[in-house]
């Protein structure tokens, strides 16, 4: 049987692999300031800390139904991109928008990613995981 202490150092370890930092915002109605006319936009921030930028699969998908790729039999690599936020981290919802503000990888820093779905839940979750899309 797994014990409270061994999952808590599960979800310690998990955390210890999030060395990105990221600012999370969920966008909200554009404002126009009444002085200016200027219309700017409006969000609230939802979450300031740690977080894990990670690809998976390599998936072969088919390609788009009827085109000349497909009559040849080649298909495409699909992959998938998440981001992990510490165990626990209350308020994130689909919509919201990350952006990576620190990261080892120096490519990273200043992505967004918009928040799609929560992963799969599991009994032993280490971490809180999302299904992202990148955000223009």
């Amino acid at each position: 049987m797994l014990t409270a202490s061994v999952l808590e150092r599960a979800r310690e370890n998990a955390e210890s692999l999030m060395t990105d930092e990221c600012t999370v915002v969920r966008p909200g109605e554009a404002v126009t300031d009444p002085a200016t006319g200027e219309v700017r936009p409006n969000s609230t921030q939802v979450y300031v800390g740690h977080c894990k930028v990670q690809t998976s699969g390599g998936l072969a998908s088919e390609n788009v139904e009827g085109s000349a790729a497909q009559a040849m039999g080649a298909a495409s690599l699909v992959w998938s991109l998440y981001v992990h936020f510490p165990y626990g981290t209350p308020g994130l919802r689909a919509g919201d928008v990350v952006e990576v503000t620190e990261s080892a990888n120096p490519l990273l820093v200043g992505r967004r990613f918009r928040l799609v779905s929560p992963q799969s839940e599991k009994t032993h979750a280490t971490a809180c995981r999302w299904n992202v899309k990148e955000d223009s």
